[in-house]
Order: structure tokens, then C-alpha cells, then sequence
């Protein structure tokens, strides 16, 4: 894979996704900094998850029976095996949970959280899961995971936001662990249907990893959206590897 500005690119699981991997869990070094601007976070938070609680119904209609087995497969390729040969997958930001049943009906050690009350309630309910309700800006768990999957997740951060967050993702991966994440195609950010949005390209992404050196990029790429009424939307998506 040709060598992106600006980030590190792990050629050799590119070309070799299937190879294994044996490793344990290492220390979770994060300290929760402190915060700058809790007022206009705390409004932020209501204001998404108000479009969520408000629009709970049509947004598990429209994403709960989507297929994305094909980006899960391609991530959990890159997932290290434990010696226990289950390993532990966080669904960061699981909104109607889809993902999450699929990753345990896999035989995986799934765990998930999402900020939205409403979607915490429904994907328990869909994936048999306890969900978490928590923000990615206040994120922390008790143990590491193989592998974490952020997939149109992380989009909602503001950019501002974004490099400690992914820091704080990757604290808690162990070593060689995985994270995927997905953003929609654009610059910069933006407001719609009450919702907040950060757009990448494989530019700005490169732009973003630099702010965080223990993550290294495996491969980008672009996919079309899954629904059949958003086709032309466009999302980047991205596969890590902590180093």
C-alpha cells in the first residue's frame, strides 16, 4: 500500500490480513485529563442525544438489518487471537447494537456503550448485551480489548475532541490490538438533522493519526453507504493497529 503523508503504514498486515497474532493485555496507562469546556459539552450531549431519543424508531428501522458483514470480516482478520482463543471486542459507540450481536453471535467476548439512552435501551434489547451508556469524550473501561470497533461512531466527536479520544481508544487496546472506524467523506464539520458531524478524507485522517503515535494505519478505503436510499453518500473507512 503506498505510503500515506503523515502516518505510518503497516504494509505487511496489508498484504497478509489473515496472519496470526498471540498477545496479551497490557497495562491501561490513560489518565483522564481535564476538561476545558464542560458547559458546552454537557449541550452538545443533550443535543445528540436528543435527535436520537426523539428519532429512535426510524434509525433502527433504517440501520439494524444493514449488512456490513464484509467490514466486519475485514476488521476481525486484524484482530489479534488470544491464547485463550476468544478475543475481547469493544462496539464503541453500538447504537442500534447490530454490530454487537454479530461480533457475540461470533463467539466473541463482546462488550458495548453508547451515549444515547434510547439506543443503550435498544441495542440490549437486540444484542442480549448490558450496554453502556456513556460519551466517547468521557470514555474509560476496567480491562483492554483485541480489538475495538467505532464504526459511524467516532463521526459525531468534534474535531477538537477527536485526537484524545482515539488516545484514549487506543490506551485501551493491547498491544497489536485493532480499531476500525468509519467517517463520512467531506472537510471539516458540519451541523444536519440536529446532529454533529466530522468529516475526513484519507488527508485529514493522516492529519488526525499524527496526534496519536501509538496507533498506525493499516489501510484506508471508500465505500459506498449500505442503505440502499443513501448510495450516494461516500464513508472513509479506516483500520488500525496499535503499535
Amino acid at each position: 500500500m503506498t505510503r500515506t503523508k503523515g502516518c505510518r503504514v503497516d504494509k505487511g498486515l496489508a498484504n497478509t490480513p489473515n496472519r496470526p497474532s498471540i498477545t496479551g493485555a497490557n497495562p491501561i496507562t490513560f489518565q483522564k485529563p481535564k476538561r476545558k469546556d464542560r458547559g458546552k459539552q454537557n449541550c452538545q450531549k443533550s443535543y445528540m442525544n436528543g435527535f436520537y431519543d426523539t428519532n429512535a424508531e426510524k434509525f433502527l428501522q433504517d440501520t439494524q438489518n444493514v449488512d456490513m458483514s464484509s467490514l466486519r470480516d475485514r476488521f476481525l482478520a486484524a484482530v489479534p487471537k488470544t491464547y485463550t482463543g476468544s478475543s475481547r471486542i469493544l462496539d464503541a459507540g453500538t447504537g442500534s447494537g447490530r454490530d454487537a450481536r454479530s461480533f457475540y453471535l461470533a463467539g466473541y467476548e463482546t462488550e458495548a456503550f453508547d451515549a444515547s439512552p434510547s439506543m443503550v435501551r435498544a441495542a440490549t434489547d437486540f444484542s442480549d448485551l448490558p450496554v453502556r451508556q456513556m460519551r466517547f469524550e468521557d470514555f474509560e473501561w476496567e480491562h483492554s480489548f483485541e480489538g475495538i470497533w467505532a464504526c459511524a461512531s467516532l463521526l459525531h466527536v468534534a474535531r477538537d475532541d477527536l485526537s484524545e479520544v482515539m488516545r484514549r481508544l487506543a490506551d485501551h487496546l493491547v498491544s497489536a490490538g485493532a480499531l476500525y472506524a468509519s467517517f463520512k467523506v467531506g472537510d471539516g464539520e458540519r451541523q444536519e438533522a440536529a446532529r454533529h458531524f466530522t468529516d475526513m478524507t484519507e488527508e485529514s485522517f493522516a492529519a488526525l493519526l499524527d496526534d496519536c503515535p501509538s496507533l498506525r494505519q493499516v489501510e484506508t478505503w471508500r465505500t459506498e453507504d449500505r442503505r440502499p436510499d443513501r448510495k450516494d453518500d461516500l464513508w472513509l473507512n479506516a483500520l488500525m493497529r496499535k503499535t
